[in-house]
């Protein structure tokens, strides 16, 4: 498998899948706010405006499809629903994102109108999906015909789209987007001619969709970029009083701990306007805290004045209504405003702007502006304030997050040292449990080593002991029998006494395996401590061959009640189907390990059969096991049931297996229970000690059991049973 299969089918995994659907959910939410961002900064921006609501409806998109993972999840079967839902929304939300790129595509009804027809697609194929995955849930929805036509809508839209930005290429997503589209088509094109068997999602469509997102999130970018730059250039103008007063704000960014670049800043804003002084205060509690302040033959401060909103409420009622004014002189009355002058050095009071510093996050504060009082006949211009406002807001925003982070990334290196040392105390006590543990695994394989031994002791002495009655049982060689004093109970004792004594060592043998595993499913517990990857994998090994031990011994425990007549039976009327379900339930992990279907004829008006309940359901589960292990994987095993007219009275049961058929020379060794394990296997069966019970079983029944077989294509087993009076 190549790397990029490799990647595709990695998408696919569980952790994987939410980690993708995570970051497409994320990469919309980038879009949205980047677009809403320039949207809102330069609201003529078509592209801007159509990427923000395609990006909007796109996440709600997002959002209700993990609605309705999260409702599948809860009540139906993996991939009943999602499949053909995740396709339909992922086709709406690449041709909204087209249409926004384009920027000179038609109006809001082309998407909208495209996203109604996949919708009405998706609502004629979703409830054929869902019944169909629900009578056969081992079936994948990828490579259906329903995905093929997905796969070829979207790579035509991606063609589409990829083809219209390639000939009318958009300034922000030029090249970006077509890589992107052209990204989704090879992932289309490769879905439709190699598909990832074992899936229900689309891998190659969601390589595709890793790679077109990241590109999309870069033209978004340089949209927003584009727009900050034309914003700034129009607002700073090609005067030298900009041009420091920007290299003022951004030396003061790079150079924060020191605050000169910011008075420098200041000190060029005053010159370009013709203030007397000009003053930074942030709003603190009502109040407003001047942090800088720079004016002729003034002495720079920091936050050794505060502004109460109480005391000058011309003042607090424009920042708090977040607008700008220009106070004239004959509105500044009260001592307050006098002391507010002398404070910058001036005995009387001028025009005062006032410029609320307005962030996204709200009211940061306000910029003042004093002019001199020989102006006061004559306004100023507050207009290059009201430009600058914006650019001095900004940048004290930058520099609070800037403190803000700093802080942060304090308090995040005590944290990391607190979680380093926490670790440490962690790792050494999980170096303790994980050394008990390893004793304790230690100490459990030494008594499963002594089991087996034991079990190989009881093995041998079994054999040895049956040896001795048989040869108890069989006279020497050249003494004639004596049939006619003879009496046969002494033979017939023997032979029960060798059953019953084969009886009792077996089930001797099931209290230490019962023992070895009820310890195993403690140490796989976690009961006595936290197991690593290869401790577990150890127990899972010793578990399985325990059961295995474990079933062998069961089947030949039921082997020796069939014959010893010991099994006991109770008829009932009893409907099949019941059985017929509960059997294909426990053998469902088999058939799907080997890729096996059933094929079901069976009618729904079958009479009762008078059946042992037990023995119905050992039947049929030895029978469809024989099928499963022998038939070819992938293949098809037939299950029927009918009504034989020429045969009342009884009902007719056909198992087929794709098994390759049994020898004829082999068929009167297929039902045989004492068919030595030495001997090869039969071709064509899988579970002949099975088929041994199954046969008993029908017999006890009062039914009839019998194979045919065809060389090179299967066997069908028969079972006769009584129907119920």
């Amino acid at each position: 498998m190549s790397f990029a299969q490799t990647l595709a089918r990695l998408l696919t995994e569980a952790s994987a899948s939410l980690f993708y659907h995570l970051l497409i959910g994320l990469a919309l939410e980038g879009l949205l706010l980047m677009a809403a961002q320039a949207a809102r900064r330069a609201r003529q921006n078509l592209v801007a405006r159509r990427l923000a609501l395609a990006a909007g409806l796109s996440l709600i998109g997002r959002i209700g499809l993990f609605g309705v993972a999260f409702v599948e999840s809860q009540w139906l079967p993996p991939g009943t629903l999602l499949p053909p839902l995740e396709r339909a929304i992922d086709v709406a939300t690449w041709a909204w994102l087209g249409w926004a790129m384009l920027g000179k595509a038609p109006g809001f009804w082309l998407p909208a109108l495209h996203t109604l027809i996949t919708f009405g697609a998706y609502g004629m194929i979703a409830p054929n999906w869902l019944s169909i995955s629900l009578q056969d849930p081992t079936l994948f929805y990828a490579g259906t015909p329903s995905d093929q036509a997905w796969m070829l809508w979207t790579l035509g839209v991606s063609l589409g789209i990829g083809g219209l930005l390639l000939s009318r290429p958009s300034p922000a997503f030029q090249g970006v987007g077509v890589l992107g589209f052209f990204a989704l088509a090879l992932g289309a094109f490769l879905q439709l001619n190699a598909p990832l068997a074992g899936t229900h999602l689309s891998p190659w469509i969601r390589l595709g969709a890793v790679t077109a997102y990241p590109l999309w999130l870069a033209g978004a970018y340089r949209l927003a970029l584009q727009t900050a730059q034309q914003i700034s250039w129009e607002a700073s103008g090609a005067a030298e009083g900009w041009r420091a007063w920007s290299q003022g704000l951004l030396r003061a960014l790079r150079e924060q701990e020191d605050p000169s670049p910011l008075y420098e800043a200041l000190r060029a804003a005053r010159a370009l306007m013709g203030a007397r002084w000009t003053a930074v205060g942030l709003w603190r509690e009502d109040q407003l805290l001047i942090v800088a302040r720079e004016g002729e033959r003034l002495p720079r401060a920091g936050s050794d004045l505060s502004i109460p909103f109480s005391e000058y409420p011309p003042i607090g009622e424009l920042i708090l209504q977040r607008r700008s004014g220009l106070l004239a002189p004959e509105t500044q009355k009260g001592e307050a405003f006098q002391r507010l002058w002398q404070a910058f050095g001036m005995a009387r009071a001028g025009f005062l702007q006032v410029e609320p510093l307005i962030t996204p996050e709200g009211v940061l504060g306000a910029w003042l502006i004093g002019y001199p009082a020989e102006a006061a006949h004559q306004p100023p211009d507050p207009t290059p304030g009201q430009q600058m406002a914006e650019l001095l807001a900004q940048t004290l925003s930058l520099l609070q997050e800037r403190e803000a982070k700093a802080a942060l990334e304090g308090a995040l290196v005590v944290l990391q040292k607190e979680h380093e040392e926490t670790l440490q105390r962690i790792e050494a006590r999980h170096n303790e449990e994980r050394q008990a543990l390893y004793r304790e695994i230690n100490r459990w394989a030494t008594r499963a080593a002594k089991a087996e031994e034991e079990q190989e002791r009881w093995r041998r002495r079994a054999e040895e002991l049956a040896r001795l009655i048989e040869a108890q049982a069989s006279p020497p060689a050249g003494i004639p029998l004596k049939t006619a004093s003879a009496p046969p109970a002494p033979a017939m004792a023997s032979e029960g006494d060798r059953e019953g004594l084969i009886l009792a060592l077996l089930q001797e043998l099931r209290t230490p395996l019962t023992a070895i595993l009820g310890y195993t499913d403690l140490l796989l517990g976690e009961a006595v401590g936290i197991l690593g990857a290869t401790q577990r994998q150890f127990l899972l090994r010793i578990q399985s061959n325990i059961e295995r031990m474990a079933g062998l011994i069961r089947e030949i425990l039921q082997v020796v009640a069939l014959e010893a007549g010991a099994f006991q039976l109770e008829p009932e009327p009893l409907n099949l189907r019941e059985i017929r379900d509960a059997v294909l339930r426990q053998l469902q992990p088999v058939l799907q390990g080997r890729g096996l279907q059933v094929a079901l004829e069976w009618p729904d008006d079958l009479p009762l059969v008078r059946v042992d309940r037990d023995a119905a359901e050992q039947i049929l589960y030895h029978l469809l096991n024989n099928a499963a292990l022998c038939s070819r994987p992938g293949s098809t095993i037939g299950l029927q049931a009918r009504l034989n007219p020429e045969v009342p009275g009884m009902l007719f049961l056909h198992v087929r297996d794709t098994g390759g058929g049994i020898p004829m020379e082999e068929a009167p060794k297929v039902f045989a229970p004492r068919y030595r394990a030495t001997t090869p296997l039969i071709p064509g069966v899988g579970d002949s000690i099975g088929l041994s019970i199954a046969r008993a079983l029908v017999e006890a029944s009062g039914g009839r059991i019998w194979v045919e077989s065809e060389p090179g294509v299967g066997s069908v087993f028969t079972v006769v049973l009584p129907l119920s009076s």
